[in-house]
């Protein structure tokens, strides 16, 4: 019986990873999905053409900090939605269901089953001090998503084009970050900002929230910088890419 196990708890989980599992190591395919939806439509099809085959998906911590948002939630409900895929899932809170709506509630067709165990959360809790720390020196990937989630599409395009050059071309151990020149050429481009000063009111707002720093050289070049470890960013793009 094929059987995937997630921990919600992990602090490095992504929607990815669980979706990975299934692809390659459950269903043994070499697709490379654009995006996470399209990723289900790939397990969908291919269950399809096993109809004796039942999978099940086991989540601890269904609602976790990395699994509660929005994107996520969607992409495990229509997994739930598959006819021979079953989703299986243990809440942490008790108004956990509040994050879902009438159509992921119908699309998981959930059999509720009280079985708390009473046990102490020695697992779960035993991540708290990495993800603090962690905190502590970056930006966590769950708050970096809710502020994403709440920028207009124009301020999601510009940091999306910061973070992929990051990723890029932060390996170099002379990086100063994206010269605000270039950005303001590739924001144009890309009909993301119409004059300097509207992309300095958007990088504002980003700075407010700890998402970008700036920083000036010694020749007066302004540079912006992400304070994130590259594997969060990689993940978060992972997530939001299209």
């Amino acid at each position: 019986m094929p059987t995937v196990v997630v921990n919600g708890f992990f602090p490095s989980l992504t929607i990815k990873n669980i979706l990975d599992s299934i692809m390659f190591d459950i269903l043994g395919l070499s697709e490379n999905p654009a995006n996470a939806y399209d990723g289900c439509d790939i397990i969908a099809q291919e269950l399809s053409h096993l109809p004796t085959m039942h999978l099940y998906i086991i989540i601890n911590n269904i609602e976790g900090d990395m699994l509660k948002n929005g994107k996520s939630q969607n992409v495990l409900s229509r997994l739930g939605a598959i006819k021979n895929l079953h989703v299986i899932g243990t809440i942490d809170h008790v108004s956990a269901p509040l994050i879902w709506d009438n159509s992921k509630l119908s699309k998981f067709n959930f059999i509720w089953c009280d079985t708390t165990s009473f046990l102490s959360y020695v697992n779960e809790t035993s991540f708290e001090g990495s993800m603090i720390v962690e905190r502590s020196k970056t930006l966590a990937l769950s708050s970096l998503n809710n502020v994403f989630l709440s920028l207009t599409s124009n301020s999601k395009g510009i940091y999306l084009i910061i973070v992929k050059h990051q990723l890029e071309y932060g390996k170099d151990q002379h990086y100063q970050g994206f010269l605000f020149k270039d950005l303001y050429w590739a924001c144009r481009e890309a009909f993301l900002a119409s004059s300097d000063l509207a992309l300095r009111s958007q990088l504002t707002e980003f700075v407010d929230h700890k998402m970008l720093k700036f920083r000036r050289s010694m020749d007066g070049s302004e540079y912006l910088i992400i304070p994130t470890a590259a594997n969060i960013l990689q993940q978060f793009l992972d997530e939001h890419s299209k």
